[in-house]
């Protein structure tokens, strides 16, 4: 089970590695305590490990993923973790700015603590230069199957048997090239263009569709029962729903005190008929000036079809 604020940790970590590339970094690492006489260990979100024994360099970040401030006794009790497992660097991770007192504590350490915070930026602090994502959703659901009608060949019978479509629908009883198996809603999915029924920013439509297979001509099918591929006939109604919705991505910058940005993370969540899914992007500016996506994080607990393309439209990827 993942705990809140996994993604973010993720980010953080992916965002890290670009930072220092020859580093060892982990995440969700549980480190000695070095004073414990009965082995008691501490929970770290990363831990980036610099170099090699015995000139080792060891940095811990901690990640705090709320709508609300660090306050004073988290840091604290981050600050215990260096001293716990001897690490040599802190690196603290918030989405809200750090109150004063504890940038008055972590520059008392010097180069020892690092503050990063994910500062959301408004439209107007957005470089005129810099890339924009626009997040793309599409949904088909095959709301009901209406009736289904299929029938074979003289002599066909006896290896059906008496129940051909005694099973579920989104089983993978199905066949349309003798390889792969689908179910009867693939088949009906395929029959869709989402293209031609999806137009606006969001929206939500519904229709009705057909399939027709014959057994002389056209397009075959195949039935798979009893280790065997029987050719079918079918004629089968449904109905369906297609959600669509195109949504700008938010973009935070990854500021370091005193060293500006670092990266940036751009993101969305949209509340599907569904269910919630949302995607993140960290971004870093690469050494010839272009902006570079470094990897994608999607969630969701349903299929669905998104593209994360740039505002001009240009389509970049698909997932």
């Amino acid at each position: 089970m993942s705990k809140p604020g996994d993604d973010l940790e993720k980010i953080v970590e992916i965002i890290e590695r670009s930072i220092s590339p020859t580093a060892k970094i982990e995440q969700n690492v549980f480190l000695p305590i070095l004073t414990s006489v009965e082995g008691h260990t501490t929970q770290c979100d990363i831990v980036i490990r610099n170099g090699n024994p015995p000139r080792e360099t060891l940095t811990l970040v901690e990640v705090q993923d709320r709508n609300s401030k660090v306050d004073i006794n988290t840091f604290r009790g981050w600050l215990g973790k260096i001293d716990d497992v001897g690490a040599q660097h802190l690196i603290c991770v918030s989405r809200k700015e750090f109150p004063s007192s504890i940038k008055e504590k972590a520059s008392q350490h010097g180069s020892k603590i690092f503050l990063v915070t994910l500062k959301e930026l408004s439209p107007e602090r957005i470089p005129l230069e810099f890339i924009s994502f626009i997040f793309q959703y599409r949904h088909l659901d095959i709301k009901s199957i209406k009736s289904i009608r299929p029938f074979v060949a003289p002599g066909q019978i006896e290896k059906l048997g008496l129940k051909p479509m005694a099973h579920n629908l989104d089983e993978k009883a199905w066949s349309l090239d003798r390889k792969n198996m689908i179910s009867l809603l693939d088949i009906c999915k395929i029959k869709i263009n989402v293209e031609e029924n999806i137009s606006g920013s969001s929206r939500y439509t519904e229709g009705s569709g057909n399939l027709s297979f014959s057994l002389t001509d056209g397009e075959e099918l195949f039935y798979g029962h009893n280790g065997e591929l029987v050719r079918i006939g079918l004629e089968c109604e449904f109905e369906w729903g297609i959600e669509y919705a195109e949504i700008p991505m938010s973009v935070a910058s990854y500021e370091q005190d005193k060293h500006g940005a670092l990266a940036w993370l751009f993101e969305v969540t949209h509340n599907s008929k569904s269910g919630l899914v949302s995607v993140k992007l960290p971004v870093v500016k690469s050494d010839n000036g272009k902006y570079e996506i470094l990897d994608s994080i999607i969630n969701s607990q349903f299929e669905y079809a998104v593209d994360v393309i740039p505002a001009n439209h240009k389509p970049y990827k698909s997932a």
